[in-house]
C-alpha cells in the first residue's frame, strides 16, 4: 500500500513540473499583491533586478545636463539592533519587492506592448521621482533603468539592461 502512495506522490510532482499555471491579471488582483511577498527569489538564482536612475537639469545655455546613473537603494548592512526596530530596512525590502514585481511584469509583458501602461511602471516612476528629488532638488527630467545584475560575493560579473525608460519630465 505504501508503494502506491509513493508512486502517486511522484506522479503529482511530475504533473506539477509539467503543467504551467496561467498568469492571473486584473486591477483587484494587483492590489492584493501588496499583502504577499514576492517568493521568486528562489525561482531563478543568478540575475537579480536592480534599479538605476539619473536626473537632468537645465544649464545656463538651456541644454540638459544629465547626472551619472545612480543605484537607488543598495542593500543596507545588518546589525543586531535592527532585529527589534528596523524601519529603514523594512522600507528597503518593500521597495525591492516593488522592483521584483516590476521585473516579473516586464518579463510577462507580450512583445511590443508599452511597459508604461503597467501599474508597477507607474509606481517605480513615482518612487524614482521621490529619490531624485532628494538628491537633485532642481531636476527637470528623469530616466530610469532596470538592470539585471549577476553578482559574485565580491563583484558584479555581468550586467544586462532589461529596460530603459524614455526621458520624462518631473511629475
Amino acid at each position: 500500500m505504501t508503494v502506491y502512495w509513493v508512486i502517486a506522490y511522484f506522479l503529482v510532482l511530475v504533473l506539477a513540473m509539467i503543467y504551467k499555471t496561467p498568469i492571473m491579471r486584473g486591477p483587484w488582483l494587483f492590489l492584493l499583491r501588496s499583502f504577499f511577498p514576492n517568493w521568486k527569489f528562489f525561482h531563478a538564482v543568478g540575475y537579480v533586478p536592480h534599479l538605476y536612475a539619473r536626473a537632468a537639469t537645465a544649464s545656463a545655455t538651456g541644454d540638459m545636463v544629465w547626472s551619472e546613473w545612480v543605484h537607488l537603494y543598495p542593500r543596507l548592512p545588518q546589525n543586531f539592533w535592527c532585529l527589534f526596530h528596523n524601519p529603514e530596512t523594512n522600507l528597503g525590502l518593500a521597495q525591492q519587492n516593488l522592483i521584483d514585481h516590476f521585473w516579473a511584469d516586464l518579463h510577462d509583458l507580450p512583445e511590443g506592448d508599452d511597459p508604461r501602461q503597467l501599474v508597477t511602471y507607474q509606481m517605480v516612476s513615482h518612487f524614482v521621482d521621490g529619490v531624485l528629488l532628494e538628491k537633485y532638488p532642481t531636476y527637470s527630467q528623469k530616466q530610469f533603468e532596470l538592470r539585471m545584475l549577476l553578482d559574485s560575493s565580491t563583484q558584479t560579473i555581468h550586467t544586462h539592461v532589461m529596460m530603459t525608460s524614455p526621458a520624462e519630465a518631473r511629475s
